[in-house]
């Protein structure tokens, strides 16, 4: 009888899950039998999974999203949207031990963030083997240069600047966007970067609406009657003020979001024409851009082989070019977030690109 492994997709959908099954799947599926938790954790709670094949993952291999379905709530919420820790109750975790060993597991491999990471370093605290793949495209998991699904993400904002920027350019007008990253400001400044925004805001640099609004006259002054602004949806005023918007649904609670819509009516007030696009969830959808694919193939079969040398307890990480791991622990211990000193924010301010500050 072979031996099985396990794999899932916890937290938020993201291009490239399917990618990294398929070619984990491949990798494997001569020497073990690969079992595919439904909806996450929950899955590995609930025993509900399918048996993977290279003909069933095949199918799916460049689609977005995953075909195991995944969930960003549930029983192993531990983490909350500001990164603090939540422990995982000892009877559900017993309850998905026990599984894990009624079904013959060697090891259980976690496509996940932050949030899915810090549950499967709770499982591996109490007896699973486990194997970490860094999924975001927030890009802010430590110890890896770059997350799957994150050069998509920013690809789609990047091409939503564009659009904008003829809009702008059109009316004269200042336009907003507002893109994901929670906590971290990477989608946002690399698409800012990217698509010629003219101010960029970021959580790691709080922002000032006035000097929001002395960005923008300086442009007139130089001519420059049009805007294209890009915020990341956890950007803060330096009044330490965050925006949320509630979210109805199952979920009924608030997250990080309207900023943009904030600024907007600011400048407005102001006498200004500003306007506000929020991408949200089209930022997370669809099939993963080229690079993304070789990454997640390529994070996919590392894993594999990191199955076989039985090496447990790691996140695979991405650096230079080249994969090695890194304790899961020392992954989860705090976000990636950009250095307001480093190299990009350094460029960008010279090539006189605003951060708010």
């Amino acid at each position: 009888m072979k031996k099985r492994i396990g794999i899932l997709t916890g937290g938020g959908d993201c291009p490239g899950l399917n990618t990294v099954i398929d070619s984990f799947t491949k990798s494997l599926e001569k020497k073990y039998q690969i079992i595919g938790f439904h909806k996450g954790f929950e899955g590995l709670y609930a025993n509900s999974y399918s048996l993977l094949n290279s003909k069933l993952t095949n199918q799916f291999k460049f689609s977005g999203g995953t075909f195991l379905k995944t969930v960003n709530q549930g029983h192993f919420s531990a983490k909350t949207g500001d990164g603090h820790k939540n422990l995982i109750p000892q009877h559900i975790i017993d309850t998905a031990k026990n599984n894990y060993q009624n079904l013959n597991l060697e090891a259980l491999v976690v496509l996940g963030g932050d949030g899915s990471l810090t549950a499967a370093c709770q499982l591996m605290d109490n007896g699973l083997n486990i194997i970490g793949v860094p999924k975001s495209i927030d890009n802010d998991v430590v110890g890896t240069e770059m997350t799957f699904g994150f050069l998509t993400a920013v690809q789609i904002a990047t091409e939503a600047l564009d659009r904008l920027e003829t809009t702008a350019r059109s009316h004269e007008r200042i336009m907003i966007l507002e893109v994901m990253g929670r906590n971290s400001g990477w989608i946002g400044l690399h698409s800012g970067l990217a698509g010629g925004a003219n101010i960029i805001l970021i959580p790691e640099i709080k922002f000032d609406y006035n000097k929001i609004l002395e960005a923008i006259n300086n442009r007139y002054k130089q001519g420059k009657n049009n805007t294209l602004i890009v915020v990341s949806e956890g950007a803060m005023s330096i009044d330490n003020t965050k925006s949320y918007s509630h979210i109805g649904g199952k979920s009924s609670e608030n997250l990080l979001g309207g900023v943009g819509d904030k600024i907007a009516s600011f400048l407005n007030s102001k006498e200004l024409d500003a306007r506000c696009t929020r991408l949200g969830h089209i930022q997370r959808g669809g099939s993963p851009q080229a690079t993304d694919r070789m990454l997640s193939i390529q994070m996919g079969c590392f894993a594999a082989k990191l199955v076989e040398q039985k090496i447990y307890g790691n996140l695979v990480c991405y650096n230079g070019g080249q994969l090695s791991i890194l304790p899961l622990i020392d992954a989860v211990s705090k976000l990636k977030l950009i250095d307001p000193n480093g190299d990009l924010v350094t460029v960008s301010k010279k090539m006189g690109i605003s951060f708010g500050d």
